[in-house]
C-alpha cells in the first residue's frame, strides 16, 4: 500500500470504526493524516483475513497519538496455570505503577461478565510519526505485560517439572524412546514420548537450555528453548526458539504450519527460529507455506522422524539440526 492510498482510507475514516494499515506505510504517515479521534489498527491482509501485528489500536487524541492495548479473552481458550483474572490483575497493577511513574499509561476499561474479562490501557507519546509512535506504544506495552507473562511462565514451568516426574521423565534411554514413539499404545503415550525424545536432544545441544510444555496465556508450547548458542548459525537466532511435535499417524501440513508461526509471531518478537517436528514427515503444502514466508525475519525448520532416528543413532543432533536449517533458508 502507498502513502497516498493510506491517506484516502484514513480521511474516510469513522470514529467507531478504526482504519487498518500495514506496518510498512506508517513510516510515511504523520498525526495530521489522522482525523481527531479516529484510530488504526496495524497488520497484514491476506485475501480476507486481516492479521493484527497488534491487539490494540493507535488513536489520535487532539494533538497527541496513543495507542490502546486491548486484552479480552475469554476463560474457555485460557489455557495458562494462572487464572485469566489473576493474570489481568498483574496487567493492570503494573500499569499503575507505570502511572505513578511515567505519567504516560492509564486503565481505560475492565470489566468480568463472567465469560469474558477484559482489560484495556492506554498508553500516550509525544511522537508525530505513526511509525515511531506504534513502535514506542509497543515497546511501553511489552514492558507492562512483562511481569505477567513471567509470572505465568514460571508457573507453567513448575506444572510441567511436576507433571515430567510424574510420567517417568528421564528413565529411559535415546534408544528406548525412540521405541516408545513408534510403539506406544495410544496417542497420548506417543505424543509425550516424542516431546521427552526431541527435548533431550535439544539439550545435547551447547548453549541451549529447554524447557518441557510450556503454558502460557493463549496457548500451548511443546517445547521452549532458552537459546545461548555460539554456533554460528543459531547466535544469529532470537533468544527463544520453540519446537512442535507432532506424532500423528499422517503427515503434518500446512495448517500446523500457519498455527505454529502464530506462536512465534507472539512471543515478543524474541523469536526468530521454530523447529515443526513430525514423526511421519510432511505434506508438500508445507514447501508452498516456507516459500510464502521466506522473506520474512520467522524460519520454521522441519524436522521428520528419519532425522530425529538419525541422530539418535549417530549421537549428533547439532549436526542434524544445522543441515535442517541450512536446507530451511535454501529453500
Amino acid at each position: 500500500m502507498k502513502a497516498k492510498d493510506a491517506r484516502q482510507i484514513l480521511k474516510g475514516a469513522e470514529i467507531d470504526e478504526p482504519s487498518f494499515l500495514p506496518p510498512a506505510v506508517l513510516k510515511d504517515l504523520n498525526i495530521d493524516d489522522i482525523q481527531d479521534g479516529c484510530g488504526v489498527q496495524i497488520g497484514e491482509i491476506d485475501g480476507n483475513v486481516h492479521r493484527m501485528a497488534w491487539s490494540g489500536t493507535l488513536y489520535r487524541r487532539a494533538n497527541v497519538l496513543v495507542g490502546e492495548a486491548d486484552h479480552t479473552w475469554t476463560r474457555k481458550y485460557w489455557y495458562s496455570p494462572v487464572g485469566l483474572e489473576q493474570y489481568l490483575d498483574l496487567v493492570r497493577r503494573a500499569v499503575e505503577a507505570r502511572q505513578k511513574s511515567c505519567g504516560d499509561a492509564e486503565v481505560t476499561y475492565q470489566d468480568d461478565d463472567g465469560a469474558y474479562v477484559a482489560l484495556r490501557f492506554e498508553i500516550s507519546t509525544s511522537e508525530t510519526n505513526l511509525a515511531k509512535a506504534y513502535a514506542e506504544v509497543r515497546k511501553i506495552a511489552e514492558q507492562v505485560e512483562e511481569a505477567a507473562a513471567h509470572a505465568a511462565d514460571e508457573v507453567g514451568k513448575r506444572v510441567a517439572e511436576i507433571a515430567a516426574r510424574l510420567s517417568g521423565w528421564g528413565s529411559l534411554d535415546l534408544d528406548d524412546l525412540v521405541d516408545a514413539v513408534e510403539n506406544a499404545s495410544n496417542n497420548q503415550a506417543k505424543g509425550r514420548s516424542l516431546e521427552e525424545l526431541c527435548a533431550r536432544l535439544f539439550e545435547t545441544v551447547p548453549g541451549m537450555t529447554v524447557n518441557q510444555r510450556i503454558l502460557t496465556e493463549t496457548e500451548e508450547i511443546d517445547i521452549s528453548i532458552i537459546n545461548d548458542s555460539n554456533e554460528p548459525r543459531l547466535r544469529r537466532e532470537g533468544a527463544l526458539i520453540l519446537a512442535e511435535c507432532k506424532n500423528w499417524s499422517g503427515r503434518c501440513g500446512k495448517n500446523e504450519f500457519v498455527i505454529f508461526r502464530s506462536k512465534l509471531e507472539n512471543r515478543s518478537q524474541r523469536t526468530t527460529l521454530g523447529f515443526l517436528i513430525s514423526w511421519n514427515g510432511f505434506t508438500e503444502t508445507i514447501n508452498k507455506e516456507m516459500l510464502r514466508g521466506s522473506r520474512e525475519d520467522l524460519l520454521i525448520i522441519p524436522l521428520k522422524g528419519e532425522d530425529i532416528r538419525r541422530a539418535v543413532r549417530d549421537g549428533d543432533f547439532a549436526s542434524v539440526m544445522s543441515q535442517a536449517w541450512d536446507a530451511a533458508v535454501a529453500l
